[in-house]
């Protein structure tokens, strides 16, 4: 009964899909999500500590304007799966805990504030329960086609599938009112 289909109900080939769904190309784009870290330092001297300031090149001679920047800048790369759940308050707390394994300071993530801005100079303060596909979708909807550059926010579109579009942000002092920007 179950095991032989019935002549006169000739089986449906797309039965399936309904429950085998895989998105389309455009709609998988990884993203690299990269955070300067150099305003965290006035965070940081806030709270009586300088360890941020002792690692910069006025500090260490021998360090290099690059060193430096990649010493305070947090990067990562999210698979299109994590875009949908990863939101701003993790995002922090991953921050959080890199600059307790970096150096070996607390940061409260809560003390905290996201900015995402990028080469056109449009810049978007980060609320901590949105969501980072949300935001791509909202701000960038070309982001899984192109990546905007220069002022006139032209887009390039990418020549791989593998290549991931960047989103680029920065890391400040949480505001006592997040809803005013200075």
């Amino acid at each position: 009964m179950w095991s032989h289909p019935a002549p006169d109900r000739p089986r449906n080939p797309r039965h399936h899909e309904s429950w085998n769904y895989t998105p389309l190309l455009r709609h998988t784009r990884r993203v690299l999500v990269t955070i300067d870290l150099e305003q965290v330092q006035h965070l940081m001297s806030e709270h009586q500590s300088d360890v941020m300031q002792a690692t910069t090149c006025d500090a260490l001679p021998s360090l290099g304007r690059l060193e430096q920047y990649a010493l305070f800048t947090y990067s990562f790369l999210v698979t299109p799966a994590q875009t949908q759940f990863l939101t701003v308050d993790t995002i922090l707390y991953y921050i959080s805990q890199h600059i307790n394994n970096t150096w070996g300071f607390y940061l409260e993530p809560s003390s905290m504030d996201l900015r995402w801005s990028d080469c056109t100079g449009d810049a978007f303060a980060l609320r901590n329960h949105q969501i980072l596909i949300d935001l791509l979708r909202e701000r960038r909807p070309h982001g899984t086609e192109g990546q905007e550059f220069g002022i006139l926010n032209a887009i390039k579109d990418f020549d791989n599938p593998s290549q991931p579009y960047i989103m680029r942000m920065s890391c400040l002092k949480a505001l006592p009112n997040p809803n005013m920007l200075p």
